[in-house]
């Protein structure tokens, strides 16, 4: 959790306790802060981030950690809701992005749907370009980018379609030349991003 407003670190802290009891969380109040503890953690399964930290501030802020964590999905925590920093940060590879002008309710619901490894982007961001579909995919690749996009490990995905996990590992080497994408966050990013419209 990165956020310079120890406040607002608290409230988001007792929500997060909330929703996940048994999580372990690590705050931050600067990007330096930050990318010491993604080093030190690099197992961690998502990092909630404020884009303007003090001195450091916009999109600069995401693409810095997405760079030294690529691996990691980044949920933006944001004061802002403008339409245009919603897209440049999807662009950049955040996971999803929720404004802090939600209502407590909504907030909520927002922050269980992305812990549960699902997308979530302001409700009226109409302008997200679309794709008329995705690519040229087999079934079964479709089938994977699925079990991908729900977070399945490459183990937990051989298991569910009855393949071997080498199988699995040649299906997403193809998926990430297909997509043009390095690695599992890119690729679940890149997908929400040219084929999901939030629901």
């Amino acid at each position: 959790m990165v956020d310079d407003h120890a406040l607002f670190r608290d409230g988001l802290r007792l929500l997060l306790s909330s929703i996940r009891p048994d999580a372990m969380l690590f705050e931050a109040d600067t990007v330096v802060d930050a990318l010491s503890m993604l080093a030190k953690h690099p197992d961690l399964t998502s990092c909630l981030l404020d884009l303007n930290l003090g001195q450091e501030r916009g999109l600069p802020v995401l693409k810095r950690i997405r760079l030294e964590s690529p691996d990691v999905p980044v949920i933006i925590v944001s004061g802002s809701d403008d339409p245009s920093t919603v897209r440049a940060c999807m662009e950049a590879g955040a996971m999803s992005y929720i404004p802090k002008s939600l209502s407590s309710e909504e907030f909520l619901d927002a922050l269980k749907h992305t812990l549960e490894g699902k997308f979530f982007f302001p409700h009226d961001e109409d302008d997200i370009p679309l794709s008329s579909g995705l690519p040229n995919l087999t079934p079964r690749q479709r089938e994977v980018l699925y079990a991908l996009s729900r977070g399945f490990s490459t183990k937990s995905i051989a298991k569910e379609l009855s393949l071997s996990e080498y199988t699995v590992k040649d299906h997403i080497s193809d998926l990430f030349r297909i997509l043009g994408v390095k690695n599992r966050v890119e690729a679940i990013t890149k997908t929400n991003l040219l084929y999901l419209r939030p629901q």
